[in-house]
């Protein structure tokens, strides 16, 4: 039986970029590859989704970070190059926000955009109701919110994903030493594949 695939777009948002907020080297460079591999191979997906931080108030990730992706602010909007190959899709797109009151790294529990924490829906369950059994997760950044959720989306076990990669390609970490002992060994560690998207 083939698998259906999702991908999983994690915060590409103008604050984590180069120039944000909170910006990341190489945020941009992922932010572009993302969109030119979505312009040739979003077909190979049963579903595309994306999240974003949508802090409104997230308790004490304000005294840990610098503030970032408040909820409606520019800061918290999708990346030009992303938003624009997003339109041009003709594959199902499902867009969740996250961290609204807490930390929200993990895009595993992100709900759907325009609704509150505690949504049932969350992202797993929508990628479930799409009969995803393995997932691509891309995105911002590294070595915290890509690594959340896809350990996350490696441990679920309700509902049982068979195989979860990161593209390790089409990332950006915080962190360079930190997200290349990820990639090298941390992932796999954790029950989540690693390769090129090429």
């Amino acid at each position: 039986m083939t698998a259906t695939k999702a991908l999983v777009i994690v915060d590409v948002q103008n604050d984590f970029v180069e120039g944000g907020a909170l910006g990341v080297t190489g945020g941009n460079a992922a932010a572009g590859g993302i969109a030119d591999f979505l312009a040739n191979r979003a077909d190979e997906y049963a579903v595309i989704a994306t999240s974003q931080d949508w802090h409104i108030e997230p308790g004490e990730h304000f005294t840990r970070w610098p503030v970032h992706c408040v909820a409606g602010t520019p800061g918290a909007e999708l990346v030009e190059p992303l938003k624009k190959a997003l339109r041009l899709m003709e594959v199902p797109l499902r867009h969740f926000h996250k961290g609204q009151y807490d930390d929200g790294y993990s895009a595993m529990w992100a709900v759907p955009a325009g609704t509150e924490p505690g949504n049932p829906l969350t992202l797993a369950v929508v990628l479930a109701d799409f009969g995803v059994t393995e997932i691509d997760v891309v995105g911002i950044a590294t070595d915290h919110c890509v690594r959340a959720t896809a350990f996350d989306l490696a441990a679920s076990a309700e509902p049982k994903f068979n195989a979860v990669t990161v593209l390790e390609d089409l990332v950006a970490g915080v962190s360079a030493e930190d997200s290349a002992k990820l990639l090298a060994r941390g992932f796999g560690a954790a029950g989540v594949n690693v390769k090129r998207s090429a």
